[in-house]
């Protein structure tokens, strides 16, 4: 009974994207200063219920394609932010195996096998040659 009723109301709704999910965490920040107290505990505590009441009308919001407009400018925007962490994650998982480089003239980042000495490496995109150390 309860069941099908929260299904009937959620039907049709945004629900969680990735804005909302952001905004929730960013929230949970704010709130966290806010537990000490004080006038900037007042301020904290407010920017987090702002960010509270904007997540849950993203959730609730029956207007998905705006929404999903939204979500499309804010991949766009966050495009080369995500590929620096993604590349930053890579070489931390990688850094034992591997070396990374980055090409002097197009800035590529390169991997090549650690423990090989000194040896010439070749960019995989622009050609161009340069010596390192691994």
């Amino acid at each position: 009974m309860i069941r099908r009723i929260l299904y009937n109301f959620f039907q049709g709704r945004n629900g969680f994207d990735s804005i909302a999910k952001l905004t929730l965490w960013l929230a949970v920040i704010f709130a966290l200063p806010a537990m000490f107290g004080g006038v900037t505990g007042l301020v904290f505590n407010g920017i987090s219920m702002v960010l509270m009441v904007y997540t849950w009308w993203r959730v609730l919001s029956r207007n998905v394609y705006k929404r999903q407009a939204e979500v499309r400018r804010y991949f766009d925007r966050t495009a080369g932010i995500r590929q620096k962490l993604r590349n930053l994650k890579t070489r931390v998982s990688q850094r034992r195996e591997y070396k990374f480089f980055t090409c002097p003239t197009c800035h590529t980042m390169l991997r090549v096998p650690r423990g090989k000495g000194k040896i010439q490496i070749t960019c995989r995109k622009c050609g161009n040659r340069f010596s390192g150390k691994t």
